[in-house]
């Protein structure tokens, strides 16, 4: 796959050659997707003239047109955030003078006001040479996430210090990584400093408060809609620029029609009800309650496996419940032993075929006859694609600190995401649960 991005006339332009497909688009949310989506680390960056390729596994190819003039642009500092000190960079100076090639600025983003470093090329003036590559290795500072104490976050808000810390011996290596879906592992400086300036805002607390309330890990959600709308809310509703007609907001709830969601608001100790409405979309506080509220209801179906909850998210429920069946049959266990195996994942391939043939998956198992509804969905899908087959792993790759803590049927679970160890505890009240 060949992916070319440009920048022009204040917007950016991708353009996606895949086989005999081609796409373009200008929708800088579909753009930031694609480029979240790539592999972290590139194999080679090629600089050519003005251009840049940068070379990943599996074919992979990232063209950045005249990419020095938009280096400061948060777009390419995503990209830029995997290069390390193993990626080479090799410069074609066929028709250049190698002393031109010394404006060459590839950089990643440093949260505190320090110099922002440069990959440095030798500046002496050489003549033109032909046939030649200089592989050089780039220079960039070590830390690839914040120290944990700045004074962008409130300092009252210990559980997140706390968190940040773990996040940084994650990607220190200090701490082993769960091997199959590891955590954290996207958090560069801009990721943490979007999420941090989040949590800290009007809208953040207030996402904080209603996750309590519902009995929900708030850092789990954050990151959810961190991967849905890029915590973009004005920009994805009706009237905003990255609105793509049928999902609405930060929370990304699709076609609000008046849908009854209920849940149990744990502040109240009661049952509470409201209705995805446009109006309600379109507010970002109802938009995260209502997202929040769905949410807790998928989180008790699957007695508090996280994944398949947020799977469901992207999914629905009808979905996977129908891949947790198909995985149940295949390994002999009942869906319940299924979901409550958080150390077997291997129901992810089913996701994964999902994804990659939608149809051919539907009348695979058209047989599952007590999923008609779902089965039939799918043979009508008139994309190539389904869903993100990704899902999971990019949520989590987000996530801050190395534990979850939701309530689900009366109790506190908190999963250990390092090596999904599980502690349940009696629920009694509100304050036994509360995260800061």
């Amino acid at each position: 796959m060949e992916i070319t991005i440009s920048y022009v006339n204040n917007r950016f332009k991708m353009e996606t050659v895949e086989q005999k497909s081609r796409k373009r688009t200008s929708n800088i949310a579909r753009i930031e997707e694609t480029v979240l989506n790539l592999p972290v680390k590139p194999l080679v960056i090629k600089i050519d003239n003005k251009d840049a390729r940068i070379i990943y596994e599996d074919g992979i190819k990232l063209i950045l047109k005249d990419y020095q003039k938009h280096l400061d642009k948060q777009l390419y500092e995503i990209i830029f955030n995997g290069i390390d000190d193993n990626t080479p960079i090799v410069k074609n100076v066929k028709k250049i003078n190698k002393s031109k090639l010394a404006a060459l600025a590839l950089t990643t983003v440093v949260l505190v006001s320090v110099a922002v470093p440069k990959f440095s090329v030798k500046t002496e003036t050489e003549p033109i040479i032909t046939h030649e590559v200089v592989i050089e290795k780039p220079k960039i500072v070590e830390s690839k996430i914040i120290e944990p104490k700045l004074e962008i976050i409130d300092e009252s808000n210990y559980d997140l210090t706390i968190r940040l810390e773990q996040s940084k011996d994650l990607l220190d290596n200090k701490l082993n990584n769960n091997p199959v879906l590891p955590i954290s592992n996207r958090l560069s400086d801009f990721a943490i400093n979007k999420i941090v300036n989040f949590i800290n805002s009007e809208d953040g607390k207030y996402c904080f408060e209603v996750c309590n309330d519902f009995g929900i890990d708030p850092y789990s959600y954050v990151c959810l809609m961190m991967t849905e709308s890029s915590l973009n809310h004005n920009e994805t509703v009706p009237g905003g620029k990255y609105y793509n007609g049928f999902a609405v907001g930060i929370s990304q709830l699709e076609t609000p029609n008046g849908q009854e969601i209920t849940a149990f608001n744990y502040a109240t100790n009661q049952e509470e009800t409201m209705y995805e409405t446009m109006e309600n979309a379109t507010n970002i506080k109802t938009n995260m309650k209502l997202g929040i509220m769905y949410y807790q209801n998928v989180l008790n179906r699957y007695h508090g496996n996280e994944r398949l909850a947020f799977q469901s998210y992207n999914y629905g429920y009808g979905l996977v419940d129908l891949i947790v069946n198909i995985y149940a049959d295949e390994i002999g266990v009942s869906f319940d032993e299924v979901v409550n195996n958080l150390n077997d994942v291997g129901w992810l391939k089913y996701v994964k075929e999902v994804h990659d043939n939608p149809v051919g998956f539907a009348n695979k198992y058209e047989n599952y006859e007590q999923y008609g509804a779902t089965i039939r969905y799918l043979k009508n899908w008139q994309y190539s694609t389904y869903g993100n087959g990704d899902y999971i792993s990019d949520l989590y790759s987000y996530y801050i600190g190395i534990y979850s803590k939701n309530i689900v049927d009366g109790e506190i679970i908190e999963t250990n995401l390092l090596d999904n160890s599980v502690v349940r505890n009696t629920y009694f009240n509100q304050n036994d649960y509360q995260i800061s």
